[in-house]
């Protein structure tokens, strides 16, 4: 049968960009009496296991996912690509440091300053409750909310000076299995995903009078673009934002008509429309607790390709009020005058009930009667509504991310209380 050696050791490649790595030689062995054939040692599989960073941010972590995207915006509409096959992961981390770890840290960044690191995604680390031991060649772990990918990384980690760096050879939905035997005991560790990664920036280090400070941004070089379902309601084939925004920042909007502007000083000033509808820009934020809700939030940051790929969303505002009971087969509806007729038509509105139900129509006519308007839906609800289910009445705007880069930033690394995540990006509504 197949065996697999692991052999560490220091490697002197005569440069400082590769002290003190741990390899892993994979070899495939057979013997005469197997199909596999003569086993092949000339070109054996090597995993680099890069030196940890190991200091453990309590406060001061974020995390920057950057896309690459063109916008390419005509008179009536837009077309939007996709340049890169994986988001750049960016996480930046702050940590505070007692004397001897401040030394320690000093010493690490002199060496490491622009080579390869192993980096720990705190954040999508689980604490266990039992030990490691040793021989331990898996390890139960629940692993559907954070990147664990056959053939990457992980750490156990106990605390920066007691810790071990691993390969993953298979990922189940609750457990792990490892290349070779972990090779320490740990108490309760903390078993982290790691990702391989430079200092871009070097290392930022800042000293007072009682805590020494140190801060550094990592660019993952082993990216992948997730897949997960964030589980959205679709709507044309398009995911639904169903959360409000949350209030961890200044809700804005504004609404701009781009164009050339032409003053020769002396008579009016003339505009000259580049898009014959209006740029009308948002932004959308969210707090997120518990490693299964920011993952969520993260597989859905992916599935937006930066700027390319469209969703809708509500204005989660009282925007039309139903006047009058929706029966299941009506597709006319009384609603309050808010403006003109034609600023409804071919809207799209979501109707959401305080059951948790949404339909989702658009506005195909709309016509005065007396104080009040009718709008036409394009399709029955097939179910009777009062205005006293409703909770939202809104309009949909079909919207994209105005940004290539999102950050996820986390007060507390969730080691000694809830794992909380913040992020606030722009948004832009394109033609429906």
């Amino acid at each position: 049968m197949a065996t697999v050696a692991l052999s560490t050791g220091n490697l002197d490649a005569g440069t400082p960009d590769l002290p003190s790595l741990a390899l892993g030689l994979i070899h495939h062995l057979s013997t005469g009496n197997l199909d596999a054939g003569a086993p092949d040692l000339a070109s054996p599989a090597m995993v680099l296991l890069h030196e940890p960073w190991p200091f453990r941010p309590l406060i001061g972590a974020s995390d920057t996912l950057e896309e690459l995207s063109e916008v390419m915006q005509s008179y009536t509409e837009e077309q939007r690509l996709a340049l890169r096959r994986a988001p750049r992961q960016n996480p930046r981390y702050t940590v505070k440091l007692d004397p001897a770890q401040f030394s320690r840290a000093k010493d690490f960044a002199r060496r490491r300053a622009g080579t390869m690191i192993s980096v720990p995604i705190w954040w999508e680390g689980i604490r266990l409750a039992g030990n490691v031991s040793a021989a331990d060649t898996e390890i139960a772990i629940d692993t559907t909310a954070g990147d664990w990918r056959e053939g990457g990384r992980l750490i156990v980690w106990q605390d920066e000076d007691n810790y071990a760096l691993a390969l993953i050879t298979a990922v189940a939905d609750d457990s792990v299995t490892l290349l070779a035997p972990i090779g320490a005991d740990f108490t309760a560790p903390t078993v982290v995903p790691v990702r391989v990664a430079r200092p871009v920036e070097g290392f930022t280090i800042s000293r007072g009078k009682l805590v020494n400070q140190i801060t550094a941004r990592f660019q993952v070089e082993d990216n992948i673009r997730l897949e997960g379902d964030s589980g959205y309601p679709q709507y044309l084939s398009l995911d639904v934002l169903t959360e409000p925004t949350a209030r961890v920042s200044d809700i804005s909007e504004t609404i701009v008509q781009a164009g050339e502007y032409e003053d020769n000083g002396f008579g009016p000033v003339v505009l000259e429309r580049q898009r014959n509808y209006v740029d009308f820009g948002q932004s959308i934020a969210f707090l997120e607790e518990g490693a299964a809700a920011i993952w969520r939030r993260r597989n859905w940051v992916h599935a937006r390709n930066g700027k390319q790929k469209a969703f809708w969303l509500p204005s989660f505002n009282s925007d039309l009020k139903l006047l009058a009971p929706i029966g299941s087969a009506d597709t006319v509806v009384t609603v309050k005058r808010v403006g003109l007729l034609a600023g409804y038509l071919d809207r799209h509105v979501m109707i959401e009930l305080k059951d948790g139900t949404r339909y989702f129509r658009q506005i195909t006519a709309a016509a005065q009667v007396g104080a009040n308007d009718q709008v036409t839906l394009n399709a029955a609800l097939g179910a009777a509504v009062t205005a006293t289910q409703i909770l939202w009445f809104c309009y949909l705007s079909k919207v994209r991310l105005d940004a290539d880069a999102v950050t996820f930033n986390f007060p507390a690394s969730g080691r000694n209380g809830p794992l909380v995540s913040t992020l606030s990006v722009p948004v832009m509504e394109v033609p429906a």
